[in-house]
């Protein structure tokens, strides 16, 4: 007869966190571990020494994710909503966020090539300073 075995590593208390899945023993949410990896691009064992938790509590938080996907996604989707709702209203310190400094970046680096692309259909025959001009204009804007 096979016995189910427990780990019993994840726990919820409605006083911590907002009562969001935790690491036991810590205040660390499931969705810290999963953004670290998502977002932050962080093994395992990375996140293990970032957030000085056993590799097996990251593998716990990351096996109760897979397990209850749906629901920490939301939980995801409403943090970052909320921060990014905050931030616009000059809450917080979204300059230091390695997130939103990120995707901040990488749209961007978009934003400068869809314009250089523009640009450069634009200004046949204007000149070859004008481009060096529009984005000599766009990094003191970004400063």
């Amino acid at each position: 007869m096979n016995q189910i075995e427990s780990i019993n590593l994840i726990y919820r208390n409605p006083e911590v966190r907002g009562g969001r899945p935790c690491i036991v023993g810590t205040g660390l949410r499931v969705i810290d571990i999963v953004m670290a990896m998502q977002f932050g691009n962080r093994s395992p064992d990375q996140m293990a020494e970032d957030y000085q938790v056993s590799l097996a509590k990251v593998h716990a938080a990351l096996a109760f994710y897979y397990e209850n996907k749906d629901e920490i996604d939301q939980d995801i989707h409403e943090d970052i909503r909320i921060g990014l709702e905050l931030a616009q209203h000059g809450w917080g310190r979204p300059e230091k966020s390695k997130l939103l400094q990120n995707a901040f970046d990488n749209s961007l680096i978009k934003y400068r090539a869809a314009l250089q692309r523009a640009c450069e259909k634009a200004i046949t025959g204007v000149g070859d300073d004008f481009e060096k001009r529009v984005l000599a204009l766009m990094d003191e804007e970004t400063v």
